[in-house]
Formats: C-alpha cells, sequence, structure tokens
C-alpha cells in the first residue's frame, strides 16, 4: 500500500561535523536523501574536511540549491567561480571551495554522493578501481563536449547503441560511425542544446556499467529535462553494446516527434 514517508531533518538526521565551522546534517525519507551543509564563515574544503576525506581534493559530485550565502569553487584544473544564494548548482567531483564573506552558507545537496559526505576515516572504505566506470565517465565528459576523438577512445570499432521508442531516433545504430551519426542527429535536432549529465555509475566489477542521467535539450521553443539510462558492455576496455533506458519514453518519443 502506498504511503508518505517523513522525516525530520533537524531531529532525526545524522549531523556530521567538519573539522571546524560547521556541519552536515542528512536525513532520509524513503528514496529521498538530502544533507544540508552549513558552512560557517572561515570555513575552507581542504582544511575542515579534507583531514575527514583523506583526499586532496573534494571527491563528491554535489547537486544542489544555496539557500544563503555565497562560496567559491576551485575545480582540480584550476578554474575558479562563486555560487551564491537563490542559484541550483552542479559542482563536479574534483574541487576545493571556501565560504566567501561573513554570512553562513547554507547548502541543499540532493546528490546521491551527499552520504559520502564528511565521513570520518574510521567509516571511510576505498572505492573499488574501475576502468570501466572512468571510460564511461569520460565518455559523458566528451560527448558534452563534442569531443569525437575522446568518444571514439571509449567506443568499440563494432559497437552498437539500441535507442528505443517510435520516434525519429529510435533504432539500432551498429559501428562507431553510426553512433557518432546518432550523437550528430540529436544535436541537430536540437540546435546543439542537447545535454546528458551523468548522475551515477553502477558497476558489477566485471564487463557492465549502468550510467543514470539528466537529459536536458530545448527544440521547437520546448526545453525537455528527463531521466535515462544506458547499460554499457565492456570488452577489451572498449564498449561495445549500449542499451538505452528512457525513464519517460513516451514523452521522450513526442519531444523527438
Amino acid at each position: 500500500m502506498a504511503e508518505v514517508k517523513i522525516s525530520n531533518l533537524e531531529q532525526d538526521g545524522e549531523v556530521r561535523p567538519f573539522h571546524a565551522h560547521g556541519r552536515l546534517t542528512l536525513g532520509s525519507a524513503g528514496g529521498m536523501t538530502l544533507g544540508m551543509g552549513s558552512f560557517e564563515p572561515g570555513w575552507r574544503w581542504s582544511e575542515d574536511v579534507k583531514p575527514l576525506a583523506g583526499t586532496d581534493s573534494c571527491q563528491v559530485h554535489h547537486l544542489g540549491y544555496v539557500m544563503s550565502g555565497a562560496m567559491g569553487i576551485r575545480l582540480s584544473d584550476g578554474t575558479e567561480t562563486e555560487i551564491h544564494a537563490g542559484e541550483i548548482v552542479d559542482i563536479p567531483a574534483g574541487h576545493d571551495a571556501w565560504v566567501v564573506g561573513d554570512k553562513t552558507c547554507t547548502i541543499l545537496d540532493t546528490s546521491p554522493d551527499a552520504t559520502a559526505y564528511a565521513v570520518g576515516a574510521a567509516k571511510r572504505v576505498a572505492p573499488y578501481a574501475d576502468a570501466n566506470v572512468a571510460a564511461v565517465r569520460a565518455g559523458y565528459a566528451a560527448f558534452n563536449d563534442q569531443d569525437i576523438p575522446g568518444l571514439m577512445a571509449v567506443l568499440a570499432p563494432d559497437c552498437v547503441q539500441h535507442v528505443p521508442g517510435k520516434s525519429q531516433i529510435a533504432g539500432d545504430y551498429q559501428g562507431v560511425e553510426a553512433v557518432l551519426g546518432y550523437y550528430g542527429k540529436i544535436g541537430e535536432l536540437t540546435e546543439g542544446s542537447f545535454r546528458a549529465d551523468l548522475l551515477e555509475t553502477h558497476s558489477d566489477g566485471k564487463d557492465h556499467v549502468t550510467a543514470v542521467h539528466q537529459i536536458t535539450a530545448s527544440r521547437n521553443g520546448v526545453t525537455r529535462v528527463s531521466r535515462g539510462s544506458i547499460v554499457f558492455t565492456f570488452v577489451d576496455g572498449r564498449a561495445t553494446d549500449l542499451v538505452e533506458m528512457h525513464a519517460d519514453l513516451a514523452g521522450d518519443d513526442a519531444f523527438f516527434a
């Protein structure tokens, strides 16, 4: 029987204090997990969370909403930006961060990775090295950057991508050139606005990786945001079979009609 699940974040949540200058409160209700980070003036990831994380940079992918204050972000490639109250943010893994100004920065984080934030050494488990997961991450980055050599480094020459549905893009694309042609077609149909942002990866530790993503695209004056996944099969380090899954296949078909 269906039921509404409720949890009070302040009363029921797990509080994870930083080394100094704030805390993360993590709570869940059914399938919803939410982290609320309270970053006080003077907070800096490399000083207040790094001792807990044990990594050189923050390896958590954040998907959040800034409720108050401001924060500076520096990515591993040196790119810097600031985020402010009222903004929705997607911060990739591999960054340092610090509070800007004299006001506490409060951020709500809905990322599945939030459960791994500010975990002490006693609870921390090092992830397995997985070359196929790394290849999937590289493939998504190459797709969004329209990096053809990067895509070809991930896809096997005889790869096949299976696209379900009834729209003009549905079908089986056999061979890397056909798959790249498919990517080009969806780019043309959306005037270059199509993005697939990777949310999380699931691996069997062998030859299969499932990638869960969020699609954003605009076409004929309509912007669509939907979720889906791709099941990758790898042989000798290259993706040979890609099976697309859609959370709302009928809606995606209508968008590409």
